[in-house]
């Protein structure tokens, strides 16, 4: 691997990290495409730099209202005000994805990553994205049934094609949030989930080993630069355009992937 595909990758988990196109299917199909092999690095900790990189990202775009949120939801346990804890609704949307992660990662892993089941959610969510935009739900608060069903949504993105941000803003937009309201929940919810996973995924480090060491680090710095540009793209975009156009993109991907495999 060269500094310039070091670059690239880590451009490519930035972006489809937090556009509602797939990372998995884009982590797939570019490297591929630009034909990157990971000589000089080893797959399993580079991933996870990667990792770290949208996850200072997504902290620089939302970290300073997730800690007051967090502040808010300790005094609001220890006033008993469970009710509108949205600290809480964040814990309860984020169990989901936890347990299917811990229980099902490998069978998903082994026996889901192929180009059909990619090709599969690419187009399904890509229609309920479309249907999100074009039928009208009463303005509904966050309640912790909407917060554990977007949870569960979110627990789907595990499975390639799917997008984390593209099937929780949908499903919030589909339960009645108002849209940037449904925007910021999914990004709030999306924190502990890619800092859990890159925590968990760091195991696999051998920390003794640093060959390589400055591919690691342009990696890093292009998902964390690459991820806050996506990341700030998308809440402006939303402001004014519907998913429209990345449901259409995500369906072309889908029909390419489907012409090559």
């Amino acid at each position: 691997m060269t500094p310039l595909e070091s670059i690239v990758l880590g451009a490519i988990q930035g972006i489809t990290e937090f556009l509602p196109i797939s990372s998995s299917a884009h982590l797939i199909i570019l490297p591929w495409f630009f034909k990157i092999e990971h000589n000089g690095v080893n797959p399993l900790t580079f991933d996870v730099m990667l990792h770290f990189g949208t996850l200072i990202a997504i902290l620089a775009v939302y970290g300073k209202r997730f800690f007051f949120i967090m502040l808010d939801g300790l005094r609001e346990l220890k006033q008993r005000r469970i009710k509108e804890s949205l600290f809480l609704k964040i814990v309860v949307g984020t169990l989901p994805a936890v347990i299917l992660g811990l229980f099902f990662k490998d069978f998903i892993e082994e026996y889901l990553r192929t180009p059909y089941v990619t090709v599969f959610t690419l187009i399904v969510v890509s229609i309920l994205m479309i249907i999100s935009e074009r039928i009208f739900v009463s303005d509904r608060p966050l309640s912790y049934m909407v917060a554990l069903l977007i949870g569960i949504a979110q627990a789907m993105a595990l499975i390639p094609g799917t997008s984390r941000s593209g099937i929780t803003i949908t499903a919030g937009l589909l339960l009645g949030l108002r849209r940037k309201e449904a925007v910021d929940f999914s990004f709030l919810l999306s924190i502990p989930i890619i800092a859990g996973t890159a925590l968990y995924e760091s195991r696999h480090i051998d920390y003794l080993n640093t060959k390589g060491i400055e591919l690691y680090a342009y990696g890093v710095l292009s998902s964390f630069l690459f991820g806050i540009l996506s990341l700030k793209f998308l809440i402006q975009f939303l402001k004014k355009h519907s998913l429209d156009v990345f449901a259409v993109y995500r369906i072309v991907l889908a029909l390419i992937i489907l012409f090559f495999s």
